[in-house]
């Protein structure tokens, strides 16, 4: 499993979720700020040029929400998702709430 990413942006979701999850991943530095995101090698994994990517086999995954999400599915010995519809409907909400309504009032403030 391979993730490319940034850890200054929505890829420490992943990096976190992975650590959590104690599973063994390679991770590739993709610096935005050097225009690494627009380089061909990158592009080839991901043509929108944006970060984070998961590459597992060869599944390739994007957005890091769905990609945390899709981890918390695959690996479900860990523990990271309850079993049961309702508490996991609980979960999906936190989680949704707070990459929609959480993080850009709280990047806005730290970023001023």
């Amino acid at each position: 499993m391979k993730l490319y990413g940034f850890p200054p942006t929505r890829s420490i979701r992943v990096l976190w979720t992975l650590r959590e999850l104690d599973v063994e991943f390679e991770f590739v530095n993709v610096d935005p700020s050097k225009g690494e995101h627009r380089r061909p090698e990158f592009l080839a994994v991901n043509p929108a040029g944006k970060l984070p990517v998961l590459v597992d086999g060869d599944f390739i995954l994007t957005e890091s929400v769905a990609i945390v999400l899709y981890l918390a599915e695959k690996y479900p010995e860990k523990g990271l998702l309850p079993s049961g519809v309702r508490a996991r409907a609980e979960v999906y909400r936190w989680l949704l709430f707070a990459a929609t309504e959480l993080e850009q009032p709280l990047w806005r403030i730290t970023r001023h």
